[in-house]
């Protein structure tokens, strides 16, 4: 990735966070990032890891806007965004995509 996406907090990069344009992970909210320092994720552990030490969490986030919205986000294994775009989530989308997950997985 050619930017580091990380927000920015006394002149540091805070790993396992991210900042767009428009959405950051919402640090006030959530559970640590496993044994990491920032907030923001929906559970206590990961999604999804991998070998190479990356991983997939569901994340709590903000914008100017009222509302709730959430993202998926994968990190590398230093904890930095793998992807700078978001595609954002309402609790809505969530309920939906589990309905269609139980679908498709027995």
């Amino acid at each position: 990735m050619a930017n580091d996406k990380r927000i920015v907090e006394g002149g540091q990069s805070v790993s396992y966070t991210c900042a767009n344009y428009r959405f950051r992970t919402n640090t006030e909210s959530g559970f640590a990032h496993g044994s990491n320092v920032a907030r923001g994720s929906v559970f206590p552990e990961a999604l999804a890891c991998n070998a190479d030490g990356s991983s997939l969490w569901l994340e709590h986030v903000v914008d100017d806007s009222e509302g709730s919205f959430y993202w998926l986000m994968w990190y590398d294994a230093q904890g930095k965004p793998t992807i700078p775009l978001s595609g954002i989530l309402t609790r809505d989308h969530i309920s939906n995509m589990a309905v269609m997950l139980t679908k498709v997985i027995p």
